[in-house]
């Protein structure tokens, strides 16, 4: 049997981290920081991660010692979390086929219980949605907690306002524990500091870019302003982090140690502004679903896109099937952030759906259960989002694919298959993510 009381999980030493933007960047980079003690001097011994969503296989939520859990590992605490519910039902007068946390609240339970077992000595928590109505949102005395960028996202559940937001947020502050945050917009800062004071945290702290990330000449990957203030966080959360394990780190504004510079510098945080060559094409794989992070994507692509292949045919592949009122408005984000800033347009626009293979069949790991299949069969979305597209540039060469294999098999055969191109893949991580296990059959992920 498994019981858990909130204060069994003070072993943990937990990082807490909420925001709408970076988070998974944070949380990666205060990861490596600690694994590269862990390396050097043998503590922290273990090192838990809990992230999402995954890109490949499930498994990479729940990562100890920067790996995966094995499967085996994987299906034996699955299993134990599972028959513990349903044990728990029965003794209580439920039906177990209907008392059952949802798929994320599922696997954050499994990730505590995962770390428990495993005698996990650091771990480093993303929150799902929000902060104060979050599953991870569990832990009475976490070491330290991180607010990374805010915006508009999820107004769902945490409404339309940046205050609203920044109020669910910082919910996962707690009582005399330190908290940081990076720069945000007034109204969501007043909010933060507020919520610091009602619930008696130790200081909320302001983080800026850390100089030394541009003295030091870091790489932080990629080289971008949002990424250092990401990485100048995850400094300030992992120096707090290993002070309570007694282990001198002695960072500054102006020199950071070796082992902070080597765990910033080997993050790479996989379907985030990634690229990688495959053939003639030149990928660049980003799973921004949001009009702050499509902004940021497409300054991104525009960048490399003018830098390095100025004259080669660009290739938009998207798809966002969660949000489909919002869809058209992502859609704009990318055409008018690359029109104003790089005078950039692309040359073919393929629409697919997030059906891995042609063939209809799906990785399991890449199925979100939300998606309605007579939507996907018909290509409904598609084509709403293809007729979109057109009226932002009438001249681009606009297709609607059923799966993302298909959508690789067009642009290898652009141009007859001669001569190189440039691909933006974005809108959705289940798209990159099926993308990726495509290109290079989610090797990584192992």
């Amino acid at each position: 049997m498994i019981y858990l009381q909130p204060t069994d999980l003070n072993r943990l030493n937990v990082v807490h981290v909420a925001g709408t933007k970076g988070k998974g960047s944070t949380c990666a980079f205060v990861n490596s920081i600690l694994n590269r003690y862990r390396a050097y001097i043998g503590a922290p011994r273990k090192i838990g991660l809990y992230t999402s969503p995954h890109l490949i296989t499930v498994r990479e939520r729940i990562q100890i010692n920067s790996q995966p859990i094995s499967e085996e590992l994987f299906t034996k605490y699955f299993f134990e979390v599972w028959n513990a519910l349903e044990e728990s039902a029965v003794r209580d007068g439920f039906d177990p086929s209907i008392l059952k946390p949802t798929y994320f609240r599922f696997l954050t339970l499994l990730s505590l219980h995962v770390f428990m077992r495993e005698g996990v000595d650091v771990a480093v928590y993303e929150v799902g949605v929000g902060g104060e109505n979050d599953s991870t949102n569990v832990f009475e005395k976490p070491v330290v907690s991180g607010i990374t960028s805010l915006g508009i996202d999820h107004v769902g559940v945490l409404g339309h306002t940046i205050d609203s937001i920044a109020w669910h947020k910082s919910g996962i502050f707690k009582e005399g524990c330190p908290a940081f945050t990076v720069e945000q917009e007034s109204e969501a800062m007043e909010v933060l500091e507020q919520r610091g004071v009602e619930r008696c945290i130790k200081g909320l702290n302001r983080v800026g870019v850390c100089p030394a990330l541009l003295q030091q000449n870091v790489n932080i990957r990629p080289a971008e302003d949002f990424q250092r203030k990401n990485a100048s966080l995850a400094i300030a959360l992992a120096h707090t982090v290993l002070g309570k394990l007694g282990i001198e780190t002695n960072p500054n504004q102006q020199s950071l140690p070796a082992e902070f510079i080597q765990g910033l510098e080997s993050v790479v945080w996989r379907g985030r502004c990634e690229a990688l060559r495959s053939g003639q094409q030149h990928w660049h794989l980003d799973g921004a679903h949001t009009e702050a992070s499509l902004e940021v994507a497409s300054l991104w692509f525009g960048k490399v896109s003018q830098e390095q292949h100025r004259d080669m045919p660009r290739v938009l592949v998207f798809n966002q099937q969660s949000k489909r009122r919002e869809a058209a408005l992502l859609l704009k984000t990318i055409h008018q952030t690359l029109s104003d800033h790089f005078n950039v347009s692309f040359q073919y626009a393929l629409f697919c759906t997030n059906m891995t293979y042609k063939d209809a069949s799906y990785s399991p790991d890449l199925v979100d259960k939300r998606t309605n299949p007579d939507t996907i069969q018909n290509l409904s979305l598609q084509t709403e989002l293809a007729n979109v597209w057109k009226d932002l540039n009438p001249e681009t060469e606009v297709v609607t694919l059923l799966s993302i294999e298909e959508a690789i098999d067009y642009i290898k055969n652009i141009n007859g298959g001669v001569g190189e191109s440039q691909v933006l893949v974005t809108g959705s991580l289940h798209l990159v993510g099926g993308a990726m296990a495509i290109l290079d059959g989610g090797r990584q992920f192992e």
